[in-house]
């Protein structure tokens, strides 16, 4: 059968991120168009298959039979493309020509240069991206990133996906250095909470864990960037929320903050490497290894003297395996 002139590799990727994106106005963001753009090349495909591929007397519109059809090839064909490019760009064997990590702020901060130094080998040009993890997923979904180090509810709602464990840290308590007051979480204190933004998977997180343990704290300021909190902290501002990898972002102030465990409510969280489905080979498998062994290793060892029950609270994966 003759391919139609107009059904081209752009057209189909189109048509994936619109249904995997749920309608036209949200893939039309992802892939930074317009929504009539999208409109337009959804309308040319459909005519060069002969077939509606959308439903679209209903909202949100929903696939069609031959959509449904051609989502579950065309995910396969854009994949085996990807994956031709980056053989025939290949500059050695087991060499992939690019490779786009994203992180948090904070595992990008502690981990990227390491992760680069280590394994720079296994590709002819890196980029690490860092920023609020939700940001990451739309540029994963349109392809732009090949791998995400992020929290584990990222993308919890995404198959085609291999999950490996990288590893678990709990959140902790911080407090001036010369607080006198209540170390526990659920007492009430003399000085305010200071919250992590909640445009962030960690905010969210935290506000989460407030709202299931009955908490009400007012709301008097909100940071985006862990070491701005951290800061405030220091500067006798309030008390707050964090985790350990977050305090290494800025390690000079470790000795300017009490550092303390949650015993009631504890909860922590959890940071997967996660990578389309059999895309990259055993790479995302190896860039795991190498990411929690220099977490273990180089990394976390370092804040061990300012908090010495930290090891015994973080929780290893003794072998990456997809989860």
């Amino acid at each position: 059968m003759k391919i139609p002139n107009n059904f081209d590799l752009r057209s189909l990727q189109v048509f994936v991120v619109t249904a995997d994106q749920g309608g036209m106005t949200q893939s039309a963001k992802v892939l930074r168009m317009t929504q009539s753009a999208v409109s337009q090349i959804i309308a040319g495909l459909e005519d060069s298959v002969g077939v509606k591929l959308f439903d679209r007397s209903v909202r949100p519109i929903v696939l069609t039979s031959a959509g449904r059809i051609l989502l579950e090839r065309g995910r396969q064909i854009l994949k085996d493309t990807k994956e031709a490019f980056r053989e025939t760009q290949t500059l050695e064997q087991r060499r992939l020509a690019s490779l786009t990590i994203a992180m948090t702020d904070s595992m990008a901060a502690v981990l990227g240069s390491k992760l680069y130094k280590s394994m720079k080998d296994i590709s002819g040009y890196w980029r690490f991206w860092s920023g609020l993890s939700p940001y990451h997923r739309e540029e994963f979904l349109s392809h732009n990133i090949d791998i995400i180090i992020a929290t584990n509810n990222v993308m919890e709602d995404i198959s085609g996906l291999n999950r490996y464990k990288v590893f678990q840290e709990p959140y902790v308590l911080i407090f001036p250095k010369d607080f006198k007051g209540s170390v526990e979480l659920q007492d009430d204190k003399t000085i305010p909470f200071l919250r992590l933004s909640m445009r962030s998977s960690m905010g969210l997180r935290i506000e989460s864990q407030l709202n299931r343990l009955r908490l009400k704290f007012p709301e008097i300021a909100e940071f985006d960037r862990a070491p701005g909190h951290t800061m405030a902290v220091c500067e006798g501002l309030g008390w707050g929320i964090t985790t350990p990898l977050c305090l290494l972002e800025k390690p000079d102030l470790l000795d300017h903050v009490q550092i303390h465990p949650i015993k009631r409510g504890a909860f922590s969280r959890h940071f997967d490497l996660l990578a389309r489905e059999d895309s990259l080979g055993d790479v995302p498998s190896r860039i795991a290894n190498t990411a929690q062994a220099l977490l273990r290793q180089d990394v976390m060892p370092t804040i061990y003297g300012h908090i010495p029950w930290l090891e015994d609270k973080l929780n290893w994966d003794e072998e990456i395996i997809p989860s």
